[in-house]
C-alpha cells in the first residue's frame, strides 16, 4: 500500500519529469535534480544522471525490492531523513573515481548533523566460503556524512562494506540486536563514536582506520558481543579510547584484535571495566601500540596479550582488576613511567617471556585501596636497561619469579616493599658475583620491615627459553668515509647470530638491515656517521616473523660513538709517527697512550706526533691506545705501529702494447710508501699518475718511436726508490664490417680474425655481430688476416655457411685482408648450403682433437662465442678442439650440404641425413684436410659413430670406424678402432732394427718396442686396454729410416 502523501509526491514527480522533458531542448540554467522519500514499491535505480537526489523523508526499502544506486550518485538528505532497509536490498557500488555520496543537504558547516544515516533491519548479505561477496546488500567507494548515524544495523541484519568513507558523524557505526559488519580498508573519522557495537557478533572489521573520534570502537556495558575480529587497523588519534570494551555483566568474549596500529590516544586498548563475572576469553595479540597515555589497560579476567609491541608509552600494560590473565611475548620498551603494572587485586596472572627494555621503570606489583595483587608469576622474561627498579613489589604473596633475565642499575635494581619474602630462584643477574647480586637487591637485609628476596640458586647464563638480551656497548666509529661497528658478544648459549640496521625515518623503525652471523663487528659505508644505527641479536628460534614480541630477536642496541686510532702503520725507526687519521666525535675527554717508552707530543689533542724511544725500537713495534670519555664511559681503540718498514716497488714486465688500447699497470706493486707517482719517458699521458694502477696511453711520439719507458717512483719515510719497464708499441688498426645473409643482417654471428705468419695461421681475437649485423675489432695489429664469420648454431646453422671474406667457405680461397690502416667496410655474406635430399634418418657423430700442443690462439676458440654454450672445462685432459667447424660434403668436395659446430668436449653430430656417400673436412685456416674416408649411409647402415678429426701440427686427419686406411703399401692397423688389443699387419717381413711407438693425443709415448720381431711381423699384439679413451699415433720407423704413422681409436 502507497501512503497518500507518497501519491501526492509521485504525481508531482511525474510532473516535474514533463517539464524536464519539454525543457529539454533550452539552455541548461540549473542542475537536474530528484526528489525522493518515501517507501519504494518497485525496484528502483538510481544513476549519476539525475543528480542531486533530494531525499525529502525517510527512503524505506523493503522487502523483496533492491534498491541500486549507480557510481557517482550524490544523495543529500534533509532533516531527520534517513535510508532505511527494511528487509529489503541496497547494493550502493561506486568506483575508486566515481564515489557514491550520502550527505547532508543544506549543511551550514562540518558539525551540523541533520540526517539520520543508512540503517539496516534484517536484511542482509550473502557471502560464499572465501568471504567473497555472492550477493545481498552492498556499500563499496561512498562516503557517509554529516549524520547522526553513518551506518546502523539492527535486527540480524548483515552488511559489506568495503572503501567507504564515514565523516562527522555522531556515531559512525552503530551495531545491535545480532546485527553483522563486515568492514574492510575504510575510514572513519570526525566521529564521537567510531563504532558503537551492542549486542551484535561476528563483526569483522579490517585494514580500516578509525582516527580523530572520542572513542574509536566502544563496546558498551550489559552487553553480549562475542567472535568478532578487529584486526590489521589503525586506530589512531582518538582524544579518549581508541578501543574500550567496557563490561559490568557484560559477556564481551572470544575476540580477537590482531595486527592494529594503536597510537596517540589516552588509552590505546581498554579491555574491561573491572565488572565482576567478567571472565573474556579474548585475544590481544600482535598490536602496534605507541605514544599513548596508557598502552593497554585491561580490566577483565582470562585475557590473553600475546605478541605486542608496545613503545613510547607513559604506561605499557595496566592490569587494574584483572585475574588469570596470559600476558606473554610482548615488547615493552621506552615507556615514560613504567613498562608493566599490575594492581587493584590483579591477581593469578602468568607473565611470560615478555621483553621489558629501556623503560623508566620495569615491572611494578602493587595495590589499590589495600586490594593487593598477589600470586602472580613471573617466569622467562627479560628486563634489560630499565632507569630504574627491574622489578618493584609492593604487594604480595606472589607465585614465583624464575627465569629471568635481569640487568641494569648496580643497586635496587630488584625490589620487595613488602612483608612476604619473594621466592625468586633461577634468575640469570648478568654476573656470578653474589656481592653484585647482594647489592642489587633490596628486601629484608635492608629494611627489616620487608620480607626477604631469595634468589639463590641463580642461572649462570641465561635460560633459552628467555627473550635473548640486546648486545652491549655498541660503538661506532669513523675510520675515513667507512664506520666500524663493534659490540660485546652474547651470553645465551642459543645465540644464533646479530643484525645490524640503519638507515630510520622515525627513529623508531629501519629501512636496512645486515644479518652478520656471529660476528661482532661490521664495516658500514656510504651512510652519515651521525645516522642512527642499532644492533641486535637473535636466537636459533628466530623465523624472521615477530621475532623480537617473540622474545627470539632482542631490542635495539644503539649504537654511541667511540675513537678510531687510526689504521695499523709502519715507519722507519727514526721516523716520528703523526695521528693525522685518528678520529674522536662527541666526547668528554681524551688521551693517548702508550705501552712503549716513546712520547707523545701532546698527549691529550687528538691529532699529535708519537716520537718512538730505544725500546720501541729494540721491540720493532708499538701499541698506542686512544682513550674518549662518553657518559660515563671510556672507549678506547689501540693501533700498532711498525718501526722496521723497508719501501718496495715493482713496476713491471717488459711488454709489447698497441696504440689504441695503451697499457694497464696491473703488475705494478709498492709498499710502505706515502706518496706513488709514475712518469714516462715519451708523450702519452696516465688516466692517474698518483695511482698505481692506472691507465698509460701512447702519445703521438711514442708510436712513432715505438718504444717508451714507464717509471714508477715511490717516497717514503724510509728512502726514495724508483722503478721501469719498458714498452715496445706496435701499430694496430680497428677494423669494421658486417655480415649478411642474402640481403638480411647476420645477428650474433662469430666474426673470427685470423693472423698469418710464416709458421701458419692462427686466431687473435673474436667478436660477436650486432643485431643490425656489424661487427668491430678496436685493435688488431698490423698483418695479414683471414676473416671468418660463423652463424650461431641455434640461429641459421644448417641454411647458411660459415664463410670467410670475400664469400669463401675454405680458407685456400678465402681472401687474405692486409692489415695496415682501419678498415671499415668489410662485408661478409654467408654462402648457402647445397640442397640435401628430403630429411632422413641417417646420421654422423665423432669428435676432434688437437694432438700435443694447441698452439698460439686456442684460448679464442676456448671463449664462450654464443649465450647458450657452456664455459669449456678443462681442456689439458684430453685437448678437444672446441668451437671448430666440422663440414658435410659429397665425395667429390664439390658441394657442402651442412656444418656443425664442436661443443667444449670437441664433439659434433649431423642428423637426419638420407641415405648417400659423404665426406667429412675439418675447416681450419692455415690447416691441411687428409682426405676422409667415404661415409656411406644405407637402410642397414644408418648410424656413423665415433668419427675421428685429429689435428696434428698444421695436419687435419680424419678417420672413419670400419672405412679402410689410405693404403700407403706398408702396413695396416687392426682392429682399429680398438678397446683391448691392436695389431700391425705388414703383408711382408720387415728387418730389424725397427722401432714402434704408440703416443697420446698430449705427445706422451705411452707404448715402445724395439727391435721386437714378434710384434713387427704381427704375431703380437700391443695391449691398450688401460689406456684412455681418445686418439693415438702409432709411428713406426724402419731400419732405413722411413717413418710411417697410423691413427688409432680407442675406444670403450
Amino acid at each position: 500500500m502507497i501512503h497518500s502523501k507518497t501519491c501526492v509526491f509521485l504525481r508531482k514527480t511525474r510532473l516535474l519529469m514533463l517539464l524536464i522533458s519539454i525543457l529539454a531542448g533550452l539552455p541548461k540554467l540549473v542542475n537536474a535534480q530528484e526528489y525522493v522519500g518515501g517507501m519504494l514499491t518497485a525496484d528502483a535505480v538510481y544513476s549519476k544522471a539525475l543528480n542531486p537526489y533530494i531525499v525529502t523523508e525517510p527512503l524505506i526499502v523493503p522487502a523483496g525490492i533492491t534498491l541500486t544506486i549507480e557510481p557517482g550518485v550524490q544523495l543529500n538528505f534533509m532533516v531527520r531523513t534517513s535510508l532505511r532497509i527494511e528487509g529489503g536490498t541496497l547494493i550502493a557500488d561506486g568506483t575508486e573515481n566515481n564515489r557514491i555520496i550520502f550527505t547532508a543537504h543544506g549543511a551550514s558547516g562540518e558539525n551540523e548533523k541533520i540526517w539520520d544515516g543508512i540503517v539496516f533491519f534484517v536484511s542482509g548479505t550473502e557471502f560464499d566460503a572465501d568471504g567473497n561477496y555472492v550477493g545481498g546488500n552492498l556499500i563499496r567507494f561512498a562516503d557517509v556524512k554529516l549524520t547522526t548515524t553513518g551506518i546502523g544495523l539492527s535486527d540480524t541484519a548483515l552488511l559489506l562494506a568495503e572503501d567507504i568513507r564515514i565523516t562527522n558523524c555522531s556515531y559512525g557505526v552503530f551495531l545491535e540486536s545480532e546485527s553483522s559488519l563486515v568492514l574492510r580498508n575504510s575510514l572513519i573519522d570526525r566521529c564521537s563514536y567510531g563504532m558503537y557495537i551492542k549486542n551484535s557478533g561476528s563483526n569483522e572489521i579490517s585494514s580500516s582506520s578509525i582516527t580523530n573520534c572520542d572513542i574509536g570502537i566502544f563496546f558498551p556495558s550489559n552487553n553480549t558481543s562475542r567472535f568478532n575480529r578487529i584486526i590489521n587497523n589503525n586506530i589512531s588519534n582518538n582524544r579518549n579510547i581508541a578501543l574500550f570494551l567496557s563490561l559490568g555483566q557484560s559477556q564481551i568474549q572470544y575476540n580477537l584484535i590482531h595486527g592494529n596500529t594503536v597510537a596517540y590516544n589516552n588509552i590505546g586498548l581498554h579491555i574491561g571495566n573491572g565488572g565482576t563475572e567478567d571472565a573474556g576469553f579474548n585475544t590481544v595479540s600482535g598490536n602496534i601500540i605507541h605514544n599513548n597515555d596508557i598502552g593497554i589497560k585491561l580490566s577483565q579476567d582470562k585475557d590473553t596479550l600475546r605478541g605486542n609491541h608496545l613503545e613510547n608509552n607513559e604506561t605499557g600494560i595496566l592490569l587494574s582488576r584483572a585475574s588469570l590473565c596470559v600476558i606473554e611475548q610482548n615488547f615493552i620498551s621506552n615507556s615514560s613511567n613504567w613498562g608493566i603494572i599490575l594492581t587493584d587485586a590483579s591477581n593469578s596472572n602468568v607473565l611470560s617471556n615478555n621483553s621489558v627494555l629501556n623503560n623508566f621503570a620495569g615491572i611494578k606489583v602493587t595495590e589499590k585501596d589495600l586490594k593487593y595483587s598477589t600470586q602472580n608469576q613471573f617466569n622467562h622474561n627479560s628486563l634489560s636497561g630499565n632507569q630504574n627498579e627491574a622489578f618493584l613489589f609492593e604487594a604480595g604473596p606472589q607465585s614465583g619469579i624464575h627465569f629471568n633475565s635481569i640487568r641494569g642499575r648496580d643497586n635496587q635494581l630488584f625490589v620487595n616493599r613488602f612483608e612476604n619474602d619473594l621466592l625468586a630462584t633461577n634468575n640469570y643477574w648478568f654476573t656470578n658475583d653474589t656481592l653484585l647480586i647482594d647489592q642489587m637487591i633490596f628486601d629484608v637485609h635492608d629494611d627489616s620491615s620487608f620480607g626477604e628476596v631469595i634468589y639463590k640458586p641463580f642461572l649462570e647464563s641465561p635460560d633459552p627459553s628467555s627473550p635473548i638480551s640486546a648486545p652491549e656497548l655498541v660503538i661506532k666509529r669513523l675510520a675515513g668515509d667507512q664506520i666500524l661497528l663493534s659490540w660485546l658478544p652474547n651470553v645465551e648459549t642459543d645465540l644464533a647470530g646479530y643484525k645490524v640496521y640503519y638507515n630510520t625515518d622515525d627513529g623508531a623503525s629501519f629501512n636496512q638491515v645486515i644479518d652478520v652471523g656471529m660476528n661482532t663487528d661490521f664495516i658500514l659505508g656510504g651512510i652519515n656517521f651521525g645516522n642512527l644505527i642499532a644492533v641486535t641479536a637473535y636466537d636459533t628460534d628466530a623465523d624472521g616473523n615477530s621475532d623480537q614480541t617473540e622474545g627470539h630477536e632482542s631490542d635495539y642496541s644503539y649504537a654511541i660513538p667511540g675513537p678510531w686510532a687510526g689504521s695499523d702503520a709502519v715507519v722507519c725507526g727514526d721516523v716520528f709517527y703523526s695521528t693525522a687519521n685518528a678520529t674522536a666525535i662527541e666526547y668528554t675527554s681524551l688521551l693517548w697512550t702508550t705501552q712503549g717508552d716513546g712520547i707523545f707530543d701532546d698527549p691529550g689533542a687528538l691529532n699529535t706526533i708519537y716520537r718512538p724511544d730505544p725500546g720501541d725500537k729494540i721491540f720493532g713495534s708499538v701499541i698506542l691506545t686512544l682513550t674518549t670519555g662518553y657518559g660515563n664511559l671510556l672507549l678506547s681503540d689501540s693501533i700498532e705501529v711498525s718501526l722496521d718498514g723497508v719501501p718496495e716497488v715493482f713496476a713491471g714486465n717488459d711488454t709489447i702494447i698497441n696504440q689504441l688500447t695503451g697499457y694497464y699497470t696491473e703488475l705494478a706493486t709498492a709498499a710502505n710508501y706515502t706518496r706513488i707517482y709514475w712518469e714516462t719517458s715519451g708523450d702519452g699521458f696516465f688516466g692517474s699518475d698518483t695511482l698505481l694502477l692506472t691507465q698509460y696511453m701512447p702519445g703521438p711520439g711514442d708510436i712513432e718511436t715505438g718504444l717508451v719507458t714507464l717509471t714508477l717512483f715511490l717516497e717514503s719515510g724510509c728512502g726514495n726508490i724508483s722503478d721501469a719497464l719498458h714498452l715496445q708499441i706496435f701499430p694496430a688498426y680497428r677494423l669494421r664490417g658486417t655480415v649478411h645473409s642474402g640481403n638480411s643482417p647476420v645477428y650474433n654471428a662469430a666474426v673470427v680474425a685470423l693472423a698469418t705468419d710464416p709458421s701458419g695461421s692462427r686466431a687473435v681475437d673474436m667478436v660477436n655481430a650486432a643485431a643490425d649485423g656489424t661487427f668491430i675489432f678496436d685493435a688488431l695489429l698490423g698483418n695479414d688476416y683471414f676473416l671468418y664469420a660463423i652463424p650461431d648454431p641455434e640461429g641459421l646453422s644448417g641454411k647458411k655457411l660459415p664463410t670467410y671474406y670475400a664469400g669463401k667457405t675454405r680458407w685456400q680461397s678465402a681472401y687474405l685482408m692486409s692489415l695496415t690502416s682501419e678498415v671499415w667496410d668489410v662485408d661478409i655474406h654467408l654462402q648457402d648450403a647445397a640442397a640435401l635430399l628430403p630429411g632422413g634418418n641417417g646420421s654422423i657423430s665423432g669428435s676432434f682433437h688437437i694432438l700435443g700442443d694447441a698452439g698460439r690462439g686456442n684460448d679464442i676458440y676456448l671463449r664462450q662465442w654464443f649465450e647458450w654454450q657452456p664455459v669449456a672445462g678443462n681442456t689439458a685432459i684430453n685437448n678437444p678442439a672446441v668451437n671448430h667447424v666440422v663440414l658435410l660434403m659429397n665425395p667429390s668436395l664439390s658441394h657442402i650440404f651442412s656444418w656443425e659446430l664442436t661443443d667444449v668436449d670437441g664433439n659434433f653430430s649431423f642428423t637426419d641425413l638420407p641415405h648417400g656417400n659423404y665426406r667429412l673436412w675439418g675447416e681450419k685456416a692455415g690447416h691441411i684436410n687428409s682426405l676422409s674416408p667415404v661415409i656411406t649411409l644405407s637402410p642397414g647402415n644408418n648410424t656413423i659413430d665415433n668419427v675421428q678429426l685429429l689435428q696434428n701440427q698444421k695436419q687435419i686427419e680424419i678417420s672413419v670406424p670400419g672405412a679402410p686406411d689410405i693404403d700407403d703399401g706398408i702396413f695396416r692397423v687392426y682392429p682399429n678402432p680398438a678397446s683391448e688389443m691392436i695389431w700391425i699387419n705388414t703383408g711382408r717381413v720387415l728387418e730389424l732394427p725397427i722401432e714402434v711407438k704408440l703416443i697420446s693425443s698430449s705427445g706422451k709415448v705411452v707404448r715402445t718396442f724395439t727391435n721386437d720381431q714378434a710384434v713387427a711381423d704381427g704375431l703380437k699384439g700391443i695391449d691398450i686396454s688401460n689406456l684412455a679413451v681418445g686418439i693415438y699415433l702409432l709411428e713406426v720407423t724402419l731400419a732405413d729410416g722411413q717413418r710411417f704413422l697410423k691413427k688409432v681409436s680407442v675406444v670403450r
